[in-house]
């Protein structure tokens, strides 16, 4: 028990001095920042409007009449009952 503590201050130790034993020089040399590379997304979208042609936008000729026959809605269908409910 006494090994693991003195082994643990030891390491603690060389750490706070900077020598940090995982790392390696080469690992410290590389350090240095990565160049960064920057892309633009460039999307396209092509609206198209229906412009109406120029001119009267109705064309009346007359009094018209319409009658329809009334529409009868069609009653509610029954509901779905399974075996469980």
């Amino acid at each position: 028990m006494v090994l693991c503590a003195v082994l643990f201050a030891l390491l603690t130790n060389q750490l706070a001095n900077g020598n940090d034993p995982s790392l390696s020089k080469q690992a410290a040399a590389q350090a240095a920042p990565r160049k960064v590379l920057v892309r633009r997304v460039v999307k396209r979208r092509i609206v198209t409007r229906v412009v109406p042609a120029p001119g009267p936008t109705s064309v009346s000729s007359g009094p018209v009449s319409t009658s329809s026959a009334p529409v009868v809605a069609a009653p509610a269908p029954a509901p779905v009952t399974t075996s469980a409910s």
